[in-house]
């Protein structure tokens, strides 16, 4: 690995100082950041894979409390004994074990149909959706869903203390194919009553997009085939276009903090990814540091200590010195995705799809135990 040039980082509680920095309010791309190319650097680690599994998509409230969507055979006798229908499962153990919710009566992702879903969202114990290409919800904790029209895809739901919000695009089957702008739908959680946003702007016709929440504030990044926008709601309830941090960002909240963070992709194979930070919701960014992993960076998450990223090999790394050293701490499968709900507890779902693994951390990323998924 060969470093560059480093910026002092006094601003920064990201890593031991990374996201106090966010209070600079520096420019956008101002900043000297660090560089370190290579793969990782220090001790490497594997663990025992969990068994197979049928799991798309999880969702954790906290450290105990969470949720999987997976398939299991379809309840109509007459139908393709092959076909897999979702089903909601719960845990209140942290995914030591695993109790049956209900079943929604679709397929789980890859049915070319609009009634189709995989990934999970729940906003307390009651209330939660499934959803991809269609939105369904409970308000019974999962016993009984019932569907909800907003349009095809659902691109991404996500919840803000009474709130709820969904990224929804007006597209045909398949990637692609939108032909109307992209939505935001927001919604009572108890009353289940959703309205769509009047933005008074434009935007992009797509099925690519995000919601981040950090606390009580609120972002979307969309992604077009002509332009990005990154839009943030206002105390007032209304949504403004702020600065995206680069072209081909992954957007993540600081866990258990204030602020924003985003891996900025290189737009060749093997460049270097640059974190930017931003604590003014997105209307300026700072560069933090650039590196060059040895595969492309699937996720993102930050705590007050430590950053820890999924790449696409499977390998799982995690710094704790502002990016200048990364040290492998897992070994996994394809696409690892992490979610941390604070500072010392996270998870993680590693594999292709409908066979998603499971595992957690309850000391911010430096070690990962598998879980049993249900089933």
């Amino acid at each position: 690995m060969g470093a560059v040039r480093r910026r002092p980082l006094v601003f920064l509680a990201l890593l031991g100082a990374l996201l106090t920095g966010c209070s600079h309010h520096s420019p956008a791309r101002d900043a000297t950041p660090t560089s370190r190319t290579g793969g990782s650097s220090g001790d490497t680690s594997s663990t025992t894979a969990p068994p197979a599994s049928d799991v798309h998509g999880v969702s954790f409230g906290s450290d105990k409390d969470g949720w999987a969507l997976a398939g299991e055979p379809c309840p109509n006798p007459g139908g393709d004994p092959a076909a897999r229908c979702a089903v909601v499962w719960k845990t209140t153990d942290g995914g030591d074990t695993w109790t049956r919710l209900g079943g929604l009566d679709v397929p789980a992702k890859g049915a070319a149909g609009t009634d189709v879903v995989d990934a999970v969202r729940f906003a307390d114990a009651e209330h939660g959706w499934a959803y991809d290409r269609s939105l369904f919800a409970t308000f019974n904790g999962g016993k009984r869903w019932q569907p909800v029209d907003l349009g095809n895809p659902v691109i991404d739901v996500e919840v803000a203390g009474s709130q709820a919000y969904a990224l929804v695009g007006v597209c045909g089957a398949g990637a692609g194919n939108c032909t109307e702008p992209v939505r935001i739908a927001e919604g009572t959680i108890a009353t289940g009553r959703w309205r769509f946003a009047g933005l008074g702007f434009d935007m992009p016709s797509t099925d690519r997009g995000s919601l981040i929440v950090n606390r009580s504030s609120v972002y979307a990044y969309v992604s077009g085939p002509s332009a990005q926008l990154f839009l943030a709601r206002t105390t007032a309830g209304r949504w403004e276009r702020r600065t995206p941090p680069c072209v081909r960002p992954i957007v993540a909240p600081i866990t258990a903090g204030d602020g924003l963070v985003a891996a900025c992709l290189p737009a060749i194979n093997g460049g270097p990814v640059e974190l930017q930070t931003s604590s003014d919701g997105g209307r300026s960014w700072a560069v933090v540091w650039h590196y060059s992993f040895a595969s492309g960076l699937t996720s993102l998450a930050v705590t007050g200590t430590a950053a820890v990223v999924g790449l696409e090999s499977g390998d799982v790394l995690r710094t704790t010195d502002n990016g200048m050293h990364f040290s492998s701490v897992l070994r996994s499968g394809v696409n690892p995705q992490l979610q941390f709900v604070d500072a010392d507890h996270g998870f993680l779902t590693v594999g292709p799809d409908g066979s998603r693994q499971l595992f957690s951390t309850d000391d911010g990323g430096a070690g990962w135990k598998p879980l049993r998924p249900p089933g």
